[in-house]
């Protein structure tokens, strides 16, 4: 029997909850033919997360709803309201906190009609400036003396 490397699984469903991403890449290699932009978000644990605006309807009209998106969104992510132009490119490197919600669906063609699916969605931008640390202290972690000192100011607080 031969040994064999396996593929790293790298796909996993970004838990629901507020989440900061980090934008790692715009791809616009279909915006000039079809009106596409594909943001390219990351996690602080590696997970990976695509936002896709379409520009263009089908018809060739601009899709007002996308660009009030895009534009929405790359004002959070420069934590600039007041910008009316960017390079696409500009929001590389810049972090945004959004609410991350699951929704589902069935699929209504190809080989996996009928079954379920998962989608992620990511609601509430808000501007975020790194990746940031828990504020959470574990009680563990507080030396003996430390603690003394904590149930000092406690006593003080009752007075």
């Amino acid at each position: 029997m031969a040994k064999m490397k396996l593929a790293e699984n790298t796909f996993t469903l970004i838990p629901e909850g507020v989440t900061i991403f980090k934008v790692m890449e715009v791809d616009e290699s279909k915006y000039e033919d079809y009106g596409k932009l594909k943001v390219v978000l990351q996690t602080s644990r590696g997970e990976k997360h695509y936002e896709q605006f379409a520009f263009k309807k089908k018809n060739g009209d601009i899709n007002e709803g996308a660009l009030k998106a895009w534009s929405y969104f790359a004002r959070v992510c420069l934590n600039n309201f007041q910008v009316e132009e960017i390079d696409t490119q500009d929001i590389v490197g810049c972090y945004i906190q959004a609410t991350v919600k699951h929704e589902t669906y069935e699929y209504k063609t190809g080989e996996k009609a009928g079954q379920e699916g998962t989608a992620v969605r990511l609601n509430d931008y808000n501007s975020a400036s790194g990746f940031g640390k828990s504020s959470k202290v574990v009680e563990d972690d507080i030396e003996e003396e430390d603690k003394d000192d904590l149930d000092d100011l406690d006593e003080l607080d009752d007075l």
